[in-house]
């Protein structure tokens, strides 16, 4: 599904469950660990936070990635928060 029709209804079931998030060749285990709302804005489906813990290594800085989970393949554009020994967080933003 397109960044555009993504809602938080989409994810907020979904904290805790773990993604397969493609970056090129790479594919690695996410876990969903926030879908939070955030203020209203003009945005069709409103405006949502969505963060992701994947692997220490490899990680990305920021990039449109296919994140699949249940046969659903979702594109999102996600940005690195930082890294420690938990792992890489991202964080993707629509509003």
């Amino acid at each position: 599904m397109s960044m555009a029709a993504l809602t938080l209804d989409d994810f907020a079931g979904a904290v805790g469950a773990r993604f397969e998030m493609e970056a090129g060749e790479h594919r690695l285990p996410v876990e969903l660990t926030h879908a939070t709302p955030l203020p209203p804005s003009d945005r069709d489906g409103g405006s949502f936070r969505l963060e992701f813990l994947g692997p220490v290594d490899p990680a990305f800085m920021y990039g449109t990635f296919v994140f699949r989970r249940d046969g659903r393949a979702d594109e999102i554009y996600v940005t690195a928060l930082g890294r420690d020994e938990n792992g890489t967080r991202y964080e993707a933003v629509f509003f």
